[in-house]
């Protein structure tokens, strides 16, 4: 089904940011509907859908919502911020290669959608067999149109939403025509459904669906300095040319994460694309010697080897930001790729001309991708001497409050709460003053809103800004989604943290994102199958062993639980958390006095190592004593621990969900029941 975002290529040419609103919107719409009838995205791009659903009748079910949905919405609205789409849907065998689907049936959809009236529906005579009997509104049948380079006749019909004109010809008549016709037999009966941007459209018109260049790989350039502690620099380099290509709309460029593993791979460019299923692949070297930069690059096609574009920079060291600039720009260029006027401003915007801070900076970035308590302090001290040689360096200040999230929100650390607090405000709020548009201090702006503040609607506009302002920004769009999912929108979450695996697919952090909204969704088993396979990544990972002992213990498999979270409190040394949620396994597992006996510790930590009576809550209710439990989490409260943002969906607190008390709990921190 091609489907298309109807005039909005005429909006953005008299309204970008209005654009990007509606783009923004229309995709946060789309997507969880899209969950709801069984579709799975094939591909996206702009303001373009591909998706497959498991029948025909969900597909037209989920096209029917979609308009529905949109209707009412523009109905509210001025003209000017309406979404209006053509949906089309075709059945048709299709090959899956990679990821992508090719086949004539692809070519039949593309050609029924430009036929669908604004806000409608156009479906292929094949389609309607599919669903007869089995919608209640109307379908009429078109003239017979030859569909461009499609040599067989398709029959097509428009199905006739409530709000549109009655039809001459009324459904009765359009099944007895069709009854009569011989019944096909498919092997395979997939429906795709494709908003596609014109460029996209044309470029299909007389060939199936083709990989596409819009996703990119930079690769971690290859430090080829005398001094090999210069890998900081190499590395740091690597993550900014990222972020700047993260910042236009018409690319999918590959996250840090993900591309880091090939720093020392023998793999060739060939196999490197096909892994992250990339088009195109940016590689190169940077040498450092006293002030000066020397940078080559080359801008590879992954599938035929092919040089589209290469530059050797030679420059002072203080042009580094100008040659990141120009990379993008001129990776934009190659790739033929439209820039609009604010991703043009992001990519110009220099973050300091102070070569000094920028290599602090750089070496606080190094560190704080470590993840680990002593890296993360460490990191901290980089950015704060970052701004003591440049006091307006706002990357900086990002960079520090995002150390002291990460101390009080996720447990790196000891800090008291109320000091952690003050400090990442103060660093973000200092970082949106110097620059009001930069998308990674919203970013860092909504972690704090929600996992130290807990204040859910200033977190969820935060994170839409950053999302605006970068659109390829892997990292907003998993701690939306981690957000939407803690508030149990679990239907949203899974969409966004799938287009954040889209922009990181290496990620394990994403790929443990994505079992842990499935297993917040009580669906043990896909979440074990996906913690499972984020293993096969990285098997050392504390957070997915952690994450998949939850789930052993949920699916009540009580062995593989306590194997798994011993092996989890091993490799995270001793995190109370998991220390608690083995408690919980041994409750459960009937393990009565083993429990017990990691309650006691818990309690007796309190206040040797000032830990929060919350680890001692999860085991008091797996071990029945809810009372107790319930007064531990309340002091937890008060001390405004950052791990009851868990509270609402994590299945450790079950045993309390039926306490009065309890459900009070979740309204004091802000969940809506």
């Amino acid at each position: 089904m091609f489907t298309d975002m109807v005039g909005y290529s005429a909006v953005t040419q008299k309204n970008e940011s209005l654009a990007i609103d509606l783009l923004i919107e229309h995709r946060e719409l789309l997507r969880p509907i899209f969950l709801k009838h069984t579709g799975k995205e094939v591909e996206t791009v702009g303001d373009a859908f591909f998706v497959e659903f498991k029948s025909a009748l969900e597909a037209v079910h989920c096209a029917i919502e979609i308009q529905k949905i949109l209707f009412a919405r523009n109905a509210k609205l001025d003209s000017e911020k309406h979404i209006t789409l053509r949906i089309g849907l075709h059945v048709c065998d299709v090959i899956h290669i990679d990821k992508h689907v090719h086949g004539d049936g692809v070519n039949i959809a593309a050609r029924l959608e430009p036929l669908s009236q604004p806000g409608g529906i156009c479906i292929s005579g094949d389609v309607a067999r599919q669903i007869q009997n089995k919608i209640e509104l109307p379908l009429k049948k078109l003239p017979h149109e030859k569909l461009k380079n499609i040599q067989s006749v398709v029959d097509v019909y428009h199905v006739i939403l409530p709000w549109a004109k009655k039809q001459e010809v009324k459904n009765k008549y359009f099944l007895s025509e069709i009854v009569n016709k011989k019944t096909l037999i498919y092997a395979v009966t997939v429906i795709a459904l494709l908003l596609v941007f014109l460029f996209l459209w044309n470029r299909m018109q007389t060939t199936p669906v083709k990989e596409r260049n819009d996703r990119i790989a930079v690769l971690p350039l290859n430090n080829i300095s005398a001094i090999s502690d210069d890998d900081y620099f190499a590395d740091g380099l690597t993550e900014e040319l990222i972020s700047q290509l993260a910042n236009i709309s018409g690319l999918n460029v590959i996250a840090r994460t993900s591309v880091m593993k090939y720093k020392h791979t023998e793999m060739n460019i060939e196999e490197i694309g096909n892994e992250l299923d990339v088009g195109t692949i940016l590689q190169g070297s940077v040498r450092i010697a006293a002030e000066k930069a020397r940078i080559n690059v080359q801008l590879i096609d992954a599938k035929t080897q092919q040089l589209l574009w290469s530059e050797d920079y030679d420059r002072e060291l203080k042009d580094i930001f100008a040659i990141q600039s120009d990379i993008a720009l001129r990776i934009a260029r190659a790739l033929k790729i439209q820039l609009v006027a604010i991703e043009k401003q992001q990519i110009e915007k220099m973050g300091t001309g102070n070569t000094e801070a920028y290599r602090l900076y750089l070496l606080g970035r190094f560190y704080l991708n470590k993840r680990i308590e002593k890296s993360i302090f460490k990191s901290l001290e980089y950015f704060q001497d970052a701004i003591k040689s440049d006091p307006d360096y706002a990357l900086a200040y990002v960079g520090i409050a995002d150390c002291y999230t990460l101390i009080g929100g996720a447990g790196y650390g000891s800090l008291p709460q109320d000091e952690v607090i003050l400090k990442a405000k103060d660093a973000v709020n200092k970082a949106l003053a110097l620059d009001e548009s930069l998308a990674n201090a919203y970013n860092s702006q909504a972690y704090i809103n929600f996992r130290l503040e807990w204040n859910w609607e200033e977190a969820e506009q935060n994170f839409k800004k950053a999302i605006k302002l970068k659109p390829g920004y892997a990292k907003a769009y998993e701690r939306y989604a981690f957000f939407l999912a803690l508030l149990g929108r679990l239907g949203e979450a899974l969409s966004l943290m799938q287009r954040a695996q889209d922009l990181d697919p290496l990620s394990v952090s994403v790929g443990t994102g994505v079992g842990r909204i499935y297993h917040f969704s009580r669906q043990t088993d896909k979440a074990i199958e996906q913690f499972k396979k984020t293993l096969e990544i990285a098997p050392d990972y504390a957070e997915t062993v952690f994450a998949l002992g939850l789930s052993y213990e949920q699916k009540k498999m009580y062995k593989e639980a306590i194997s798994e979270l011993k092996r989890a409190i091993n490799l995270s040394n001793g995190r109370p958390i998991i220390v608690a949620a083995l408690g919980s396994v041994y409750a459960a597992s009937g393990l009565r006095s083993e429990a017990l006996n990691i309650y006691n510790d818990l309690v007796s930590q309190q206040s040797d190592n000032n830990i929060s009576p919350f680890y001692a809550a999860i085991v008091s209710g797996a071990l029945g004593n809810t009372n107790d439990g319930i007064d531990a989490l309340y002091k937890a409260y008060d001390e405004h621990f950052g791990l009851l943002v868990y509270i609402n969906t994590e299945p450790l607190l079950d045993p309390f969900r039926s306490d009065p008390k309890f459900i009070q709990l979740l309204k004091m921190v802000g969940f809506e029941q």
